[in-house]
C-alpha cells in the first residue's frame, strides 16, 4: 500500500503522457483522476494506521548510492508528518484533477497537462516520504521542473515563458542553499539519513556549524516557499492555467519549504540564532505580501500574494518552535486557498478568461454558487471565528505574543490580518457586488460550470468550514502541554482587526467612493510603490541580476570559457594540430628539390644511426 501510491501516480502520469493520443482528452482525464482517487483512499488508510494506530513505518527499497564514505538507500519513511502531508497532497491534487477536466475542456493538449499534474503530485509524494536528504532533493528538484513545465504549459505565450524561466532561476538560488546544507551535514555527521542525523544532533552541543547548516536549509525553504527576497517568482507563476496555481500554491511546491523546516526541526532547536532569523523573515514576509495584495487588480495575483503572506505565518510558527502548529496551518491553508484559486478559475472560466478585477462585477446573480464559495474561502482566509483559518492563524499570533523578545512578530501579524481582510472583501466586492464593467456579450454568457467544475468547490468549502474545528484538539494537545497565558485583549485583537477591516472596506467602497477619485501625490506614490511590490523586481534585476550577468559574461564566458579553456582545451589542441598538419602538408608541394632534400635528410639520419 505504501509503495503502491508512488507506483500508481507515476503509472498514471506516464500513461497520460505517452499514450495520450490514444486515450484522448476524456480518457486521459479519467485515467489520471482515477489514479489520484485510489491514491487518496490509500492515503486515508495510511493516515488511520499511522496517526490513529500509532504505527510508524520505514521501508528500505534498495541501495542506490554506495561509496567508501557514504551509503544511501532509497527508502520511504511514513510518520505522522508524512501521513498528514500525504492526505493533504492527494486530496487537493485529486480535486484539482477533477476540476481540470472541466476547466481545460477544449484544449488540444489535455493529456500532456494531466500528465504534468500527475507527475507533479508523484514527485511531491517522493519529497515528503523520503527518509534522507538526498532522496528529498530529488523530489525537491522534480517539483521545480514540473512547475516550469506547468507554468509554461501554453508555450506560445511570451509572458508564460518568462514566468517559467524566472521561477526556475529564482528557485535555483534556494536550491544552492539546500545543496550546501547537505555538504555541511556530510562533513559534520557523515550521513544524510534523517534517523541517524536526528539521533546525533540531539546529543551534540550547539555550535556554529549547526547554525550555518540551519541557515542554509532556511535559504532553500525561502526559495521554495517564496519568502521575502526570493518571493518574486510566485506572482508571475499565475501565467499558468488556474488549476496549476491551485496545485502549486495550496498543497505542493510552496509548502515544500515549510515541510523542510518542520522535518529539520531537531537541527533548528539546536540553533537559537537561526530560529530568530526564521521568525524575522517570516514576519516581514507576512507584512510585505499583505500590503501588496491590497492594491493588486489581477484576481489571481491577489490570491497569490495572499499565499505568500500565509506562508509567512507558517514560517513564523516554525521560528517560534511550534512546528505542529505550522503544519496545522499548512493543512488548513491548503483547503481554503485551493477553494479560492479554483473559485477564481470558475469566475475566469465564466468570463471567457478575464482576470482583471476592474472588468468584473455584478456576478452574484449569475454565478451565486461560485459567490458563496469565494465568500467561504475569503472568510476562512481572514480568520473569521469558527472557520478553519481561525483555529490556526490566531493561535500562531498568540504564540508570537508569548515570545516577548519577538513581540513585533505579533503586531506585524495582527496588522497583516487587517490587510488580509481588506483585500479579501475588496476581491469579493469588485468581482460580485459592484456594478459590472464586463462587455455585454461576455456578461450575457456567464453561467455556472458543469458538475466536475462545481463538485471540487463544494468539497473544499466543507473543508474550509470544518477541518480546523475537527483537527484542533488533536493538534493542540500534541503541541502545547501548558497553554500560554495571553491577555483576553490580545486573543481577541486579530478578530477585531478582521471585523474592523471588513467594516472599513464596506464604508470606503459603498459610501466614500469619491475618496478614490482625486488621490494626493503621496497617495499616488504609495500606490505605485505597493503596486510594484516594493520595487523588488527592479532592485533585484538592476543591482543584482544585471551585475551578475555582466560579471559572468566577462569573467566566466570571455575570460575562462572563450579565453583560458579555449587556449589549453580542445580548441587549442585542435588549432595546434591543424597548424602542424598544414606545415607538413606544405612539404607535399610537387617540387623536385623538396623531395631531394627530404631524401638526403633521411639518408643522413640513416647513416648517422648506423654509425
Amino acid at each position: 500500500m505504501y509503495t503502491c501510491i508512488l507506483f500508481l501516480l507515476v503509472v498514471g502520469a506516464l500513461a497520460a503522457g505517452v499514450g495520450g493520443r490514444k486515450l484522448g482528452e476524456k480518457g486521459a482525464g479519467i485515467l489520471t483522476s482515477s489514479c489520484l482517487i485510489i491514491s487518496l483512499s490509500w492515503s486515508v488508510l495510511i493516515f488511520y494506521e499511522i496517526i490513529l494506530s500509532f504505527s510508524t513505518t520505514h521501508i528500505k527499497l534498495w541501495r542506490w548510492l554506495d561509496s567508501d564514505l557514504l551509503t544511501v538507500y532509497f527508502g520511504l519513511q511514513f510518520d505522522s508528518l508524512v501521513a498528514i502531508m500525504l492526505l493533504v497532497i492527494t486530496t487537493i491534487s485529486t480535486l484539482v484533477h477533477i476540476f481540470s477536466t472541466a476547466y481545460m475542456l477544449g484544449d488540444p493538449h489535455i493529456p500532456r497537462f494531466m500528465s504534468y499534474l500527475s507527475f507533479f503530485t508523484f514527485l511531491m509524494v517522493v519529497l515528503v516520504s523520503s527518509d534522507n536528504y538526498l532522496q528529498l532533493f530529488i523530489g525537491w528538484e522534480g517539483v521545480g521542473l514540473c512547475s516550469y513545465l506547468l507554468i509554461n504549459f501554453w508555450l506560445t505565450r511570451v509572458e508564460a515563458n518568462k514566468a517559467a524561466i524566472k521561477a526556475m532561476l529564482v528557485n535555483r538560488v534556494g536550491d544552492i542553499g539546500l545543496i550546501l546544507a547537505m555538504f555541511g551535514l556530510l562533513d559534520r555527521f557523515g550521513s544524510l539519513e534523517f534517523s541517524s542525523l536526528f539521533n546525533m544532533v540531539v546529543v551534540s552541543a550547539p555550535s556554529s556549524d549547526i547554525t550555518l547548516i540551519c541557515l542554509l536549509l532556511f535559504i532553500g525553504a525561502v526559495g521554495k516557499s517564496a519568502q521575502l527576497g526570493l518571493h518574486t517568482w510566485l506572482p508571475d507563476a499565475m501565467e499558468g492555467p488556474t488549476p496549476v496555481s491551485a496545485l502549486i500554491h495550496a498543497a505542493t511546491m510552496v509548502t515544500a519549504g515549510v515541510f523542510l523546516l518542520i522535518r529539520s526541526s531537531p537541527f533548528f532547536e539546536q540553533a537559537p540564532l537561526a530560529l530568530m532569523i526564521v521568525t524575522i523573515v517570516g514576519s516581514l514576509t507576512v507584512l510585505f505580501a499583505a500590503t501588496v495584495g491590497v492594491i493588486q487588480n489581477d484576481l489571481k495575483k491577489v490570491i497569490a500574494y495572499s499565499t505568500c503572506s500565509q506562508l509567512g505565518y507558517m514560517v513564523v510558527a516554525c521560528g517560534l518552535s511550534h512546528y505542529s502548529i505550522s503544519l496545522f496551518h499548512l493543512m488548513n491553508h491548503a483547503f481554503f486557498k485551493a477553494l479560492l484559486f479554483l473559485s477564481a478559475g470558475s469566475v475566469i472560466h465564466a468570463l471567457s478568461d478575464e482576470q482583471d478585477l476592474r472588468k468584473m462585477g455584478g456576478l452574484i446573480r449569475l454565478i451565486p454558487l461560485t459567490y458563496i464559495m469565494v465568500v467561504v474561502g475569503s472568510l476562512s482566509l481572514m480568520g473569521f471565528p469558527y472557520l478553519t483559518g481561525f483555529y490556526s492563524k490566531d493561535l500562531i499570533l498568540e504564540l508570537a505574543f508569548e515570545q516577548y523578545y519577538l513581540t513585533f512578530a505579533y503586531w506585524l501579524g495582527g496588522f497583516s490580518a487587517l490587510l488580509t481582510t481588506l483585500y479579501s472583501i475588496r476581491l469579493v466586492y469588485l468581482t460580485f457586488l459592484s456594478n459590472t464593467n464586463s462587455r455585454k456579450a461576455i456578461f450575457r454568457r456567464v453561467h455556472e460550470g458543469s458538475w466536475n467544475l462545481v463538485l471540487p468547490l463544494i468539497i473544499l468549502a466543507l473543508g474550509s468550514l470544518f477541518v480546523g474545528y475537527l483537527a484542533k484538539e488533536v493538534v493542540w494537545s500534541f503541541q502545547i502541554t501548558f497553554p500560554p497565558i495571553v491577555p483576553v485583549f490580545i486573543k481577541l485583537l486579530p478578530v477585531f482587526l478582521s471585523l474592523g477591516g471588513a467594516a472599513l472596506v464596506i464604508v470606503l467602497y459603498f459610501y466614500s467612493m469619491h475618496l478614490f477619485r482625486v488621490p494626493s501625490f503621496i497617495g499616488r506614490m504609495g500606490y505605485t510603490f505597493l503596486y510594484s511590490a516594493w520595487q523588488f523586481n527592479y532592485v533585484l534585476n538592476y543591482f543584482l541580476a544585471k551585475r551578475v550577468w555582466r560579471g559572468g559574461h566577462r569573467i566566466s564566458y570571455r575570460t575562462i570559457d572563450k579565453g583560458t579553456l579555449e587556449l589549453v582545451g580542445p580548441k587549442g589542441v585542435s588549432n595546434f594540430l591543424i597548424g602542424l598538419t598544414r606545415g607538413l602538408s606544405n612539404l607535399q608541394a610537387g617540387q623536385v628539390f623538396n623531395y631531394a632534400l627530404v631524401i638526403l635528410i633521411g639518408v643522413a639520419m640513416f647513416i648517422w644511426g648506423v654509425v
